[in-house]
C-alpha cells in the first residue's frame, strides 16, 4: 500500500505531465512539483523535465527517499484555460496541503475535457483558413473552396484519425487529402487560386506554437526539451509540405 508522501509524489506528477500536455513550459512544471513537495515538508527535491519524462527525487520528513518517474505519452495541445486550472489548483495545495488522496480526482476533473459545439471548432477554421487565403493574394472567388477545406481538415482533426497513435501520419494524411480535394475543387470552378487556398489551409496544421515553445525553452536555458519540440515541429512542418507536394502530383496525374 503507498504511503501519503507517495501518492503525493503521484499527484505532483499528474499535475506535471497534465501541465505538459496542455502545453505548459518545462521551467513551469519542475517549479511547480517543486513547490507542492516542499509544501508537504518534503527535503531535497530534484525534478528533470523533457517532454517525453518527468522524474522526481524527494526525501520524506522522516528521511526516506522516493523515486518515481512518469512516461509522458499522448497528444500535445495548447489549452491555456486547463493550464490556468492546474496552476490555480497547484496554489491551493500549497496554501492548504490537503490529504494527498483526495488530490487524484480533482486532477483528473481538470484533465477531462470540456465539451465544446462543433460548429465553434468549424467557425474558426472556416475563419482562418479564408482569411489567410485572401490575406495572400487570393480573391473572394477563393473563399469557398479555402471553406470547404477547412472543414475537412477540423473534421480530420475532431476525429483524431491516427492523431494520437502517429502525428507524422495524421499530419499526411490530412495535407494529401486537402490537397487533393483541393485540386479538384479548383477543377470544377470552386476557386480560382489554387495555391492561394491551399496557403489558406496549410495555415490550420503548420505547428507554429510548437516552434515558438521550442525557442522559448531554449531561451529559458532547457536545452534538450526546446531541441525535442524544434525538431517535432520540424519533422510535422516538412510532412504537411511533402503531402501537399505529393497530393498535388497525383492529382496533376490523375485529372490530367
Amino acid at each position: 500500500m503507498r504511503t501519503p508522501e507517495e501518492q503525493l509524489v503521484d499527484a505532483s506528477l499528474e499535475i506535471g505531465k497534465a501541465l505538459l500536455l496542455a502545453g505548459g513550459e518545462v521551467t513551469r512544471v519542475e517549479d511547480t512539483i517543486t513547490r507542492i513537495l516542499h509544501a508537504y515538508g518534503m527535503r531535497e527535491i530534484g525534478v528533470f523535465t523533457i517532454t517525453s519524462l518527468i522524474e522526481v527525487t524527494a526525501c520524506t520528513p522522516d528521511g526516506d527517499e522516493i523515486v518515481k518517474a512518469r512516461r509522458i505519452a499522448g497528444s500535445y495541445a495548447t489549452d491555456l484555460d486547463r493550464v490556468e486550472r492546474l496552476n490555480a489548483l497547484s496554489r491551493e495545495i500549497c496554501a492548504q496541503c490537503p490529504p494527498p488522496q483526495t488530490l487524484a480526482a480533482r486532477i483528473e476533473a481538470i484533465r477531462r475535457p470540456r465539451t465544446e459545439a462543433a460548429w465553434i471548432s468549424y467557425a474558426g477554421a472556416v475563419l482562418t483558413a479564408c482569411s489567410f487565403a485572401v490575406f495572400f493574394g487570393g480573391s473572394a472567388a477563393d473563399i469557398p473552396a479555402a471553406a470547404i477545406l477547412a472543414c475537412l481538415i477540423c473534421w480530420m482533426d475532431r476525429r483524431g484519425f491516427y492523431k494520437k497513435a502517429n502525428q507524422l501520419l495524421f499530419y499526411l494524411l490530412c495535407s494529401m487529402l486537402t490537397g487533393f480535394l483541393g485540386c479538384v475543387l479548383v477543377r470544377m470552378g470552386v476557386g480560382v487560386h489554387l495555391d492561394k487556398i491551399l496557403i489558406g489551409c496549410i495555415m490550420l496544421t503548420i505547428p507554429g506554437i510548437s516552434i515558438t515553445y521550442a525557442m522559448r525553452d531554449m531561451l529559458l536555458g532547457e536545452s534538450i526539451t526546446g531541441l525535442f519540440r524544434f525538431i517535432e515541429s520540424l519533422l510535422i512542418a516538412a510532412t504537411i509540405a511533402g503531402g501537399f507536394l505529393l497530393s498535388t502530383v497525383v492529382a496533376e496525374g490523375v485529372l490530367g
